[in-house]
């Protein structure tokens, strides 16, 4: 950036020890107020100054006028003011010292040509500064190891009234405020978050920054990401080479079309590039990329809840001989290889059905549930597939019935992962009652076995897996 001569770290956006709201609200909704009210509600444990010149106190705490009568230089401010108060306010934080500031204010290059000279100005400021900023139009930032949030979506009443943030291993960069908003209780829920940054405009601290920054982070196991474009591509490959071989990046690259591109002008004023030279430099560098946030949420449960398989020879255990062939045609698009089962195996499991049937993967388990019942059939063709040396990989697929009156069928597939720590286990329930579908969904979660609504979607999961340790395994060979 012209005239930075250095660039001050990160750490403020997600640590720190103080913070100032400029712009901060006492009515109930608005963004100023419910950042301090996230605050408050996680326990952050920094000071907090919210400043408002109308306000003597909100949510309990004093209010001031300006940055210069905060009792101490707060370490962050976040502006959320009308877009033509901001650069002025930006100047007064530059002035007061500050090095780090979120801009959550929108107006400014996603709008229109004056707009995004403003954003210019002010990056041109703080880089002459050593001042970082995110936005303008970020949604802030949330750390679940601190109890930071900067974010504009109220947790109370809206996106998570009852529920605590989770602390996980992935962490979440984008150019949305999805990842704090709608998709939060999801994310929450399900993944697990390590740390969440949304860039907005992206003047100044961009996506390769955090990307560096992530890699960094002990907390952050997994990086997912959501881009409408990059600005240096060449650093933003070269970092995620060698992060990559320490943590997976799994990234949806958007704004693919001509009416994705000029959508992505209006929303954060990026610019996107040829998807076709993205796709190539992705798949060189090992970034694994996905077209919509359903496949962004698959791929990120089967990371968060598998070792990575030695190979890619699967078994499946499926309800039925169609899911069995659909299955097994997803394997092969998704380059996994259907596994041959150990004249052992299939003795094993043949025990279960009738002396007629012949064993062979994908195993058909209806027969065996109509012979020897839900349980027996099940469990124990999964613990054979498993026990076989020639298995990396199982996916069960199971529907969305009734099997066991008033019973707990993921209680049956609990001792798997202690059994198999090496092998990933995959489940699928396609959906048949609604309300059992959910309960199999949540009672797999709970055991750590990701559970999916088709076993295609399992599938690209594995194949997420795999394809991140062929990756892996190139890269540790080009160290040697």
């Amino acid at each position: 950036m012209a005239g930075r001569t250095d660039k001050p770290g990160l750490k403020p956006f997600f640590e720190p020890e103080s913070v100032a709201v400029i712009g901060a609200s006492r009515n109930t909704g608005k963004g100023g107020y419910n950042i301090i009210e996230n605050l408050l509600r996680l326990r952050y444990g920094g000071r907090i100054y919210p400043v408002n010149p109308q306000a003597n106190d909100i949510l309990g705490l004093p209010s001031y006028p300006d940055i210069k009568h905060t009792p101490s230089r707060p370490e962050l401010a976040i502006i959320i003011l009308p877009p033509s108060l901001v650069p002025a306010s930006l100047q007064e934080c530059i002035d007061a010292g500050i090095k780090a500031v979120i801009i959550e204010s929108a107006g400014f290059g996603e709008m229109d040509r004056s707009g995004a000279l403003i954003e210019n100005r002010m990056a041109l400021m703080a880089g002459e500064a050593g001042v970082r900023i995110m936005g303008p139009n970020s949604v802030g930032t949330l750390n679940p190891y601190n109890g930071f949030d900067s974010s504009l979506g109220r947790l109370n009443e809206l996106f998570l009234p009852e529920a605590g943030i989770q602390r996980g291993s992935v962490g979440f960069i984008g150019q949305t405020g999805l990842f704090t908003g709608v998709y939060l209780p999801l994310i929450n829920d399900e993944i697990g978050i390590s740390k969440v940054a949304c860039l907005g405009n992206k003047c100044d601290v961009d996506e390769s920054d955090m990307l560096e920054y992530f890699g960094e982070d002990p907390a952050t196991k997994i990086i997912a990401m959501y881009l409408e474009s990059i600005k240096s591509g060449r650093r933003f490959l070269r970092l995620a080479r060698r992060i990559i071989k320490e943590k997976p990046i799994i990234v949806i690259k958007s704004a693919v079309t001509a009416g994705g591109a000029r959508a992505s002008v209006t929303h954060t004023g990026a610019t996107a590039g040829e998807d076709r030279i993205y796709d190539t430099a992705f798949r060189q560098a090992g970034i694994i990329r996905v077209n919509s946030f359903e496949r962004l949420w698959d791929i990120l449960r089967g990371f968060v809840n598998n070792p990575l398989p030695e190979g890619n020879r699967v078994a499946i255990i499926n309800l039925a001989g169609s899911g069995c062939v659909t299955a097994a045609d997803a394997c092969v698009q998704n380059g996994l290889e259907i596994a041959e089962l150990s004249s052992r195996t299939r003795e094993k499991i043949k025990k279960v059905y009738p002396e007629w049937w012949r064993v062979r993967n994908p195993v058909d388990v209806w027969v065996a549930i109509e012979a020897s019942g839900f349980e027996a059939a099940y469990l124990p063709t999964t613990r054979a597939v498993l026990e076989d040396e020639g298995v990396d990989a199982a996916v069960v697929v199971l529907g969305a019935i009734d099997w066991i009156a008033e019973g707990d069928v993921p209680a049956l597939f609990a001792g798997l992962k202690k059994d198999f720590p090496d092998k990933p286990v995959l489940a699928a329930c396609p959906l048949g009652d609604r309300k059992i579908y959910l309960d199999l969904h949540r009672g797999f979660q709970d055991i750590g076995i990701p559970c999916y609504s088709r076993d295609e979607d399992a599938i690209a999961a594995l194949a997420a897996l795999y394809r991140y340790r062929q990756y892996r395994t190139g890269a540790d060979k080009s160290r040697d």
